[in-house]
């Protein structure tokens, strides 16, 4: 019994390599940069940096607009509607005089 897992493990083995060398020969080589390619990539990263310019602006406009829904306001020291005394409205609201 013990041969015969040893003979299926060696022919495993040997076809893996078959088909593992086979795989690699057939991948393509690697195409080699064009030589005006380095404008575009050039290109390519200053759009990459707007977009992450984009996205931190985003990010800091979202967690303004989530402190502002929470009610803690553009500082988060604006007080609160139950630190006002009843019948005064914030004079923040209030319109020019």
């Amino acid at each position: 019994m013990s041969v015969f897992v040893f003979i299926i493990i060696i022919v495993a083995l040997v076809t893996f390599g078959e088909v593992a060398q086979k795989w690699f020969a057939a991948r393509p080589s690697p195409t080699p940069v064009e030589p005006g390619g380095d404008d575009e990539i050039e290109r390519l990263r200053e759009h990459v940096a707007l977009l992450a310019n984009q996205v931190d602006q985003l990010t800091e406009e979202q967690r303004f607009m989530t402190r502002l829904l929470e009610g803690g306001g553009p500082g988060s020291g604006a007080p609160s509607d139950e630190s006002r005394p009843e019948g005064r409205p914030d004079s923040r609201l209030r319109g020019p005089n």
